[in-house]
């Protein structure tokens, strides 16, 4: 025992420097200087606040339906809008817009169509005057085929004065009315034209070279039997302008001529160029037609002489 403790006696000084080289070691890995200061702790994170609630208002006791009275706070108009401020001022604009519309004279609408005198002051707010005479309608511009027509203005403005129409009303119809009027009357007149020249046309392809005697001829019979001219007027209308009815007036002409019937014995239906030649030479030689008579009148004479030279023409060709 003795002997370990003189061997390891001695080394005891050598495990108390062994004992001190962890140290050293581990200060060895530290920075010279003055040890950092110890870190801060973290700061704690911060409360969440709690979530924020809106407000919500308090009702309004703003009312204005229970100042206007039972009746018109209930009334169909007033139940539009709402007991609020807002609907207050919906209902001033609503208000101020009808007065725009209506302008600032009001005239209340009659009570129904025996209403009389709420018709009467309807009628003059609109314009309407109280006579059919205060219209005062133009004259209508017609076509010139339509000058001797004529429109009533006084049985117009009477129609639509009792319609309760105001001047400007009236006038717009008065000028459709008489402008369509003169646009039939002017394509009657176009159909009557064109029928009337197809029939014409029909009828000189049939009488041929004839065709100015037998119309000359169809006049003479106008002429001689018309008492005035009014009659005149009125067959010529209704006759001569139909093919039909100037074959009707040739007709009894011919049988007036080949009677030699006054002066019809001075005309000859549906003569040829040939007959007339013949005709002309008949009567040059008879001394006693009144062509050469001094017996003859003077109207009879000059009836004569009308005649020769319309068969002279006719037997040259020519077309009268």
């Amino acid at each position: 025992m003795d002997n370990l403790n003189r061997v390891f006696g001695n080394l005891s000084p050598l495990f108390g420097l062994f004992s001190l080289i962890p140290c050293m070691m581990s200060f060895a890995n530290e920075p010279i200087g003055d040890p950092p200061a110890p870190a801060e702790p973290p700061e704690p994170p911060a409360p969440a606040e709690p979530p924020v609630t809106p407000a919500v208002p308090e009702p309004s006791s703003f009312t204005w339906k229970d100042k206007v009275g039972v009746d018109l706070a209930n009334s169909p108009t007033l139940q539009k809008f709402e007991d609020t401020p807002e609907g207050l001022q919906e209902a001033v604009k609503s208000h101020l817009n009808l007065e725009k519309l209506l302008g600032h004279e009001k005239v209340p609408l009659p009570k129904d169509e025996n209403d009389a005198e709420g018709i009467a002051r309807f009628n003059k707010a609109l314009g309407v005057p109280e006579t059919a005479e205060g219209y005062n309608l133009i004259d209508p511009t017609l076509p010139e085929e339509m000058k001797g027509l004529t429109f009533d203005k006084t049985a117009f403005a009477n129609i639509v004065h009792k319609y309760n129409l105001t001047p400007k009303q009236a006038e717009g119809v008065w000028k459709e009315y008489t402008d369509l009027s003169g646009g039939i009357y002017q394509k009657h007149v176009a159909d009557f034209q064109t029928k009337l020249a197809a029939s014409v046309n029909a009828l000189k392809g049939e009488w041929g070279d004839a065709y100015e005697s037998n119309v000359a001829i169809s006049d003479m019979v106008v002429n001689k039997f018309s008492d005035d001219k009014e009659m005149n007027d009125f067959v010529t209308a209704s006759l001569t302008k139909s093919p039909m009815g100037l074959k009707f007036l040739a007709k009894i002409g011919a049988q007036f001529a080949e009677n030699k019937v006054g002066e019809f014995k001075y005309t000859k239906y549906s003569m040829t160029p040939e007959e007339a030649g013949n005709e002309v030479s008949k009567i040059k030689g008879d001394v006693n037609h009144a062509y050469n008579s001094e017996k003859a009148t003077t109207a009879e004479h000059e009836a004569a002489i009308d005649f020769v030279n319309r068969l002279t023409a006719i037997s040259m060709g020519k077309k009268l």
